[in-house]
């Protein structure tokens, strides 16, 4: 059965019924739980949220939330990275698997200070009309020294804030180019301005091989990468750019991902 968006001006009484309860739900888990916790609409406008969610966005309730953008909360780490949350909820909303769900490290400034939060966000689904009305999203802390510890580079590199999706199995560039997970996860260190010696060492000890890795053997990848995008693969430089350019700073192997929540299950 095909699920279509339904946006807020479309909403029927018995859609409207379906938000109104959903809110009333959150209300309750808010008032029993400090959970992080909450939902958008189409258009990445939240409808409501738990008080703890408020509180690390510089609001003293859930209810302030609603109606407002990421870009319009107080709290200004999350306001810098709305543009990038709109993005997330977009590809998700038009993702053809309804059950598809995406996890997200967010590192940046909360009400709180300097926190490193996995959000996962999942379609709100009206199943009695095949509609999806918006995203849920449900948050947790981890320790942000896992961050520190796997990729310093990347605060040198991008400075302190961050919005991570976690892409599991290769990285998609357009319709075109798909990068195999092992590809992926060389560009990524390519973009956190590692050398070709690290990067072998780095890969020997989380994806050990039968051949151990050497220099060479990523430059090889390299080149691999830079025909798929168009770039000689001898030009590190301008390969690390162009995957700049793309995004793929914000975009991490799944394999990588796991590393930073810890022993902590994302289900």
């Amino acid at each position: 059965m095909t699920y279509g968006l339904v946006a807020p001006e479309h909403f029927t009484p018995a859609h409207k019924r379906f938000i109104e309860e959903f809110k009333q739900a959150v209300c309750v888990v808010s008032t029993h739980t400090d959970l992080i916790m909450g939902a958008k609409d189409v258009y990445s406008r939240h409808l409501i949220s738990t008080d703890a969610f408020a509180r690390i966005v510089h609001l003293p309730r859930g209810g302030d939330v609603i109606d407002r953008f990421d870009r319009d909360m107080p709290c200004e780490g999350t306001a810098q990275f709305a543009d990038c949350y709109v993005e997330e909820d977009r590809r998700l909303l038009h993702n053809s698997d309804i059950d598809k769900h995406v996890s997200v490290l967010n590192v940046h400034e909360y009400a709180d200070g300097v926190k490193a939060r996995i959000f996962r966000k999942h379609l709100l689904k009206h199943h009695a009309s095949s509609s999806i009305l918006g995203t849920i999203y449900l948050g947790h802390a981890i320790e942000i020294a896992n961050f520190f510890n796997l990729i310093p580079n990347y605060i040198i590199e991008f400075g302190v804030g961050c919005s991570l999706e976690s892409i599991e199995g290769g990285l998609e560039i357009d319709s075109m180019q798909l990068l195999t997970e092992y590809e992926h996860e060389v560009c990524f260190l390519l973009i956190m301005n590692w050398n070709l010696k690290q990067i072998a060492g780095f890969m020997n000890k989380y994806r050990p091989s039968p051949t151990e890795r050497s220099a060479d053997t990523i430059s090889k990848c390299g080149n691999r990468i830079g025909e798929k995008l168009g770039i000689p693969g001898t030009h590190l430089r301008g390969l690390r750019e162009k995957l700049i350019h793309l995004g793929v700073h914000r975009k991490m192997p799944r394999s990588f991902f796991n590393r930073l929540i810890g022993s902590r299950p994302l289900e």
